[in-house]
């Protein structure tokens, strides 16, 4: 690539006039010009992408910068940011502008999948194709799959000077035919933005880094804040028992005449039906507090305890996620509802992982879904290997660039102050399943999530010994 602030040997060099020919005057004339609208072209890229730099304070927004220039610059109908992922040897389509920006927004191109863009990306080579059609390697899947036609495309590796790729840019359908020109200049702008962006996510690293810190302080704060609650509980219930004794104690002496003593039985029912669960309830979701506490700081690290898988009944942790959560719903005029198959067969799973995932996607719900909706927690057996568990609700709907990018490290919330790190949890949950995890959603009609995991889950093989 040429150096960005310098002109190539082409524009410095003495003009040379053959003969003293007018009209190779006019040409040479038309050359300077042409490297001249070439070169200012280049010095705006350069400084419209230095602005996003500093600017824009996330990956995502400096890249959704980067690639508006790029379009606007380069006088392109299209593009794609595509940014590798190592967990998954792909590459993302992480920012897209155009008519198929809803349905690629998220997508991964395995490294099998092949295209231009693997090429670039494992070359490090730019390329330039005006007719993608006379490609061999252009993979036309993509605009199978969503309806557009690629024409041309100049497709550049995101990368700084001597390093290796972090992902790949590619502008397609050019209004004015692509030259070798509009590819440096494309050049310069990834490199800048590579810049950017590795200096934003080593920004965002810093940030997470504190975060886990900050909340590794509040999970110890929590815990002692939930002590006092807990040791109240553990003293309420032998003081219940005590009460209920003496009550009944002067109850036996009586007579069977005098009203007052049926009300204070009255009375004693109601107490002595409910104070065992509610207590109960107290300790154990003080519990869940502290360790929800600690699997968020994990969640932020990437780090995850490993599963305990036992045999149970998964609609017994279905039961419990709705318990304390009907009341929530209940406040919100929500009917949460639950649609357990009967006798459904014992499933291989960590109780405490899935109880947390699927209280995620029922509380998520709840401020999702307007006054007299549903939510429905459904269990259905699906073969003699399979069990699906659907968590669906008759809100609003999810946002198709929310949608797309769920489950992801990019992932976002649509509430004040959300962070997204609640489907992160469920995907990690689902992942260390051996499961799969999907959404529907319409406007306005409302959002299903779909879980599907094994009724047993596959035996890890024995190491060489």
């Amino acid at each position: 690539m040429a150096e960005p602030l310098s002109l190539s040997d082409e524009a410095i060099s003495e003009p040379q006039v053959p003969n003293g020919s007018a009209e190779s005057a006019v040409d040479l004339l038309a050359e300077f010009r042409s490297l001249l609208e070439h070169r200012e072209r280049q010095i705006d890229a350069i400084r419209r992408t230095g602005e996003a730099l500093f600017t824009h304070p996330s990956v995502d927004s400096m890249v959704q910068a980067t690639l508006e220039i790029a379009l606007d610059v380069l006088r392109a109908d299209a593009g794609t940011v595509f940014l590798y992922d190592e967990a998954t040897d792909s590459l993302v389509f992480r920012y897209v502008i155009g008519p198929a920006a809803a349905k690629l927004t998220g997508v991964k191109l395995p490294s099998s999948h092949g295209g231009v863009a693997w090429t670039v990306f494992r070359t490090h080579k730019p390329d330039l194709t005006s007719n993608v059609a006379l490609r061999g390697d252009f993979n036309r899947q993509v605009d199978e799959s969503t309806g557009y036609h690629t024409e041309s495309m100049m497709t550049v590796p995101v990368k700084r000077t001597e390093s290796d790729p972090i992902g790949v840019m590619q502008v397609l359908n050019a209004r004015v035919p692509f030259t070798a020109r509009d590819l440096e200049v494309l050049e310069v702008l990834c490199a800048q933005a590579a810049t950017g962006i590795e200096h934003t996510q080593l920004a965002e690293s810093a940030r997470k880094a504190e975060i886990v810190h900050v909340i590794g302080d509040i999970s110890h704060d929590i815990k002692n804040r939930l002590t006092p609650i807990m040791t109240g509980v553990w003293t309420l219930e032998p003081m219940f028992q005590n009460l209920f004794r003496d009550l009944d104690a002067i109850r036996s002496i009586c007579p069977d005449t005098d009203s007052w003593a049926d009300d204070i039985e009255a009375i004693a029912s109601q107490a002595r039906a409910n104070y065992g669960w509610m207590l109960d309830n107290i300790v154990t979701s003080a519990e869940r507090v502290q360790a929800r506490t600690r699997e968020i700081a994990d969640a932020v690290k990437g780090q995850i305890a490993p599963s305990f898988f036992e045999s149970g009944d998964l609609n017994e942790t279905a039961e419990a996620v709705t318990h304390p959560l009907k009341v929530v719903a209940a406040r919100a005029k929500v009917r949460l509802m639950l649609d357990l198959q009967p006798n459904l067969p014992p499933v291989e799973y960590d109780r405490k992982q899935m109880y947390n995932a699927l209280y995620n996607l029922v509380n998520n719900a709840i401020p999702e879904t307007p006054e007299g909706g549903t939510i429905t927690l459904r269990t259905r057996a699906l073969g003699d290997d399979m069990v699906q568990i659907d968590v669906r609700d008759t809100g609003k709907g999810i946002p198709e660039a929310v949608r797309a990018r769920l489950f992801t490290d990019s992932a976002i919330s649509t509430k004040p102050g959300g962070t997204g790190l609640g489907t992160r949890i469920v995907d990690g949950v689902v992942r260390r399943h051996n499961g799969k995890i999907t959404v529907e959603s319409a406007p306005d009609t409302g959002s299903t999530f779909t879980i599907l995991i094994p009724l047993k889950q596959p035996v890890a093989p024995t190491p060489p010994s």
